[in-house]
């Protein structure tokens, strides 16, 4: 008996201490978890003033409404002028102006020598037709919802007193406090996260006077002479049509047509009011009697897409679909360190979270300014992609990244269809494009290229979440169609024996002159890492590796190197020899991209630090904070990386909203958001790791003691 107890006690301890261990573990994992609530609370953010530079906006990544100090849109004209637009914008209503000359994009088209052949690039930016096809198609600005005063007055900001105004980040809900001639206003702004809607309470003593009523005006279009912060037009209300299609006591029903460009509003509230037509496109909701009014807005492309939800339902919703994002994506909390900027970084990383969910989150891959207002005539601008998509997986949202990146999907036999005319294989894919896929003409666009590689680059980040079949299935033609693409460019020259890029190719930083711009560094690199990724899919579908692909591999031109350092391109080789400033492209060749056989590391700390030794934090603002973070960090320099988040030169100040400012165009484009992604891309690499990271907590932050960085739910990029 006693040697059955001896022997079953023997054979329960191993299982007795690891469960022990692991009930150890658990706690230990427990007490370190990190709040969300309170991570994401502590940087909500507060007004007590008016401020331009500083609206708000609530969306879910298809539809953004952007709103001033009154919770509305009232102050459009002083917001515009001075920082930031107030708009209500979509991913799926679209405009274009007539044509009445019947223009072509081949009028904006000229031809240009490559390797002997004559290609026809869209480049002619300056000619009717390179104008007309730069701004159209354009998103259509759906509606200025806003508060006027009794007989449509419009609403002036010295009557405005006792600002409180807060943006609850945790559940997508601006809550406006403040006082008109000394009347109590309470506005609350949400909006639903699934569909184009945007709802409001509003309760004040001058609803019931009259003295203050909800305004909605409707405008033709922008005046697109300005491509970036155009203003909305008003002065054409003949060529569009607001009609009222049905109404009711409590709601109302308007058709808008712009050309061929047909929407829909439906609006909807609860308390007593009376819908009133003013002059034409302004209508006016007017609640005498009543001192509370819910009103909730959708636009849809079609009529009575659904019911029209309730505020309290629309705020509960909204609430959950936050929560949700909060809680189930990564996280990153600095409240325990000890160095004084760590405030200020966890504040960016939040805020800049929240403003990817509501402009980046969408079914078409964002304009630079997202919904928050339109820029480059609301076109994406695919080199940039990565930096907007990359950081959903890096935070564990790929399904964020997917969302969008399956847009490529839909214009990939466009993009095949490009590449053929212009005599390669594969897919070209648009460098500026509207929903439509076509390529946009000027004088840089059809000469980029590190836009082509990058939907690769991104379907392997997917690969890598769900490493199955069905994902290698599902995005094996974009990856197979871009490599096609990549290898055809590469053009073979046999007095070197090598493949190069260009000419014509313009560089990531747009400033030499095509015609004489060969290997690019950072674009080598890209070309390599599209080439191994594209043969690992196909090794993985069980396919055999492309011969041609790997004799480009074996033979691509190796980046050109001054004395110990990279130079951004090959044609240019003495950028080092000035005394001003240089470039800093090539160093995304190790930080946005891993290490390749390309790139030899100890060259690239060279390059880096003569950059950063050169020209300090000035050469790491808007989204260079990205690209100089990452490579300090993969190349082991830490404080450096640190340093580069943390930088407060101009174009790299965060706005009290968590906008960064165009360097550029410090008010003409005020609000530039692959700032902010390429910060929070920068941030993951830092806090993940990378494969090959040292086997350290938060490997690309300082490990001196002063950061304390604690890791949630996080994805190594390769």
């Amino acid at each position: 008996m006693s040697r059955t107890l001896n022997k079953l006690f023997r054979n329960s301890l191993p299982a007795l201490i690891i469960c022990i261990l692991l009930s150890l573990i658990s706690e230990i994992a427990d007490a370190q978890q990190i709040d969300r609530f309170k991570l994401v609370n502590r940087h909500n953010v507060v007004l007590r003033q008016i401020d331009p530079l500083a609206p708000l906006s609530v969306g879910n990544g298809d539809f953004a409404f952007t709103a001033d100090i009154t919770g509305m849109q009232t102050f459009e004209n002083y917001y515009h002028e001075n920082g930031i637009p107030l708009e209500t914008l979509s991913n799926w209503v679209w405009h274009s102006f007539p044509n009445p000359q019947n223009l072509k994009l081949e009028d904006a088209m000229k031809e240009i020598d490559f390797h002997g052949r004559k290609i026809a690039y869209a480049s002619l930016e300056k000619s009717v037709a390179g104008e007309y096809y730069r701004q159209n198609p354009h998103p259509v600005p759906l509606g200025q919802i806003s508060l006027v005063q009794e007989n449509g007055r419009a609403l002036t900001m010295s009557a405005l007193s006792h600002i409180d105004q807060k943006l609850d980040i945790w559940k997508g809900l601006i809550s406006s406090s403040y006082q008109v001639n000394g009347s109590p206003v309470l506005v609350e702004t949400v909006s639903s996260p699934d569909r184009s809607m945007v709802a409001f309470k509003i309760r004040s003593g001058l609803l019931k006077s009259g003295r203050l009523k909800p305004a909605f005006k409707f405008p033709y279009s922008y005046d697109l002479r300005t491509k970036n912060k155009p203003p909305f037009d008003w002065t054409k209300p003949s060529l569009h049509q607001t009609s009222i299609l049905s109404r009711t006591a409590n709601s109302v029903l308007l058709k808008r047509e712009i050309g061929e460009t047909v929407y829909y509003v439906a609006l909807s509230w609860k308390g007593k009011a009376k819908f009133i037509e003013g002059v034409k496109h302004h209508f006016y909701l007017d609640a005498a009697g009543s001192d509370s009014l819910e009103l909730v807005c959708e636009f849809s492309p079609v009529e009575g897409k659904g019911e029209l939800l309730a505020f309290s339902s629309v705020k509960e919703a909204s609430a959950a679909s936050w929560k949700n994002y909060w809680t189930k994506g990564g996280a990153v909390d600095l409240s325990e360190s000890t160095d004084p900027r760590a405030a200020e970084l966890e504040r960016r990383i939040v805020l800049s979270q929240y403003l990817m969910k509501v402009n980046y989150a969408g079914s078409f891959p964002p304009q630079e300014t997202g919904l928050t207002h339109i820029s480059w005539y609301g076109k994406h601008n695919s080199e940039v992609y990565w930096w907007h998509a990359a950081q959903f997986y890096q935070w564990n949202r790929t399904e964020l990244l997917e969302k969008g990146f399956n847009w490529y999907q839909t214009i990939l036999p466009r993009a095949i269809t490009q590449a053929k005319t212009e005599g390669f294989e594969g897919a070209r894919w648009p460098k500026m494009a509207g929903i439509d896929g076509r390529t946009t003409p000027g004088s840089i666009n059809p000469f980029i290229i590190w836009n082509q590689p990058n939907p690769i680059y991104l379907a392997e980040l997917v690969y890598r979440e769900h490493r199955d079949t069905a994902t290698l299935n599902k995005y094996r033609d974009i990856v197979f169609e871009s490599a096609k693409f990549l290898a055809s460019y590469a053009f073979y020259d046999k007095k070197t024996d090598r493949y190069i890029l260009g000419p014509p190719v313009k560089s990531v930083n747009e400033s030499t002159e095509e015609n004489t711009t060969q290997n690019p560094s950072f674009e080598l690199v890209q070309w390599y890492y599209g080439l191994q990724v594209a043969q690992d899919w196909r090794e993985r579908l069980g396919m055999p590796r492309e011969k041609h692909w790997d004799d480009i591999l074996n033979k691509l031109s190796r980046l050109t190197v001054q004395g110990d350092k990279y130079v951004e391109m090959e044609t240019d080789p003495d950028m080092y020899s000035g005394t001003g400033g240089f470039s800093s492209a090539m160093i995304m060749a190790l930080g946005y991209l891993p290490q390749t056989p390309m790139v030899d590391k100890q060259i690239m700390s060279n390059t880096f630090n003569a950059i950063y030794e050169r020209n300090g934090l000035r050469s790491f603002v808007s989204w260079s904070l990205g690209k100089g973070a990452m490579t300090a960090a993969r190349l082991g320099e830490q404080k450096k990386a640190v340093d580069i988040l943390c930088n407060t030169s101009h174009g790299a100040v965060f706005l009290k909203n968590g906008h960064v400012q165009r360097a550029k165009e410090p008010l003409g484009y005020a609000a530039y958001l692959p700032a902010n992604s390429a910060f929070l891309a920068a941030v993951a690499l830092m806090a993940a790791g990378w494969d090959g990271a040292p086997p350290v907590n938060a490997p690309g932050f300082p490990q001196d003691g002063t950061w304390k960085v604690r890791v949630e739910n996080m994805n190594k990029l390769p």
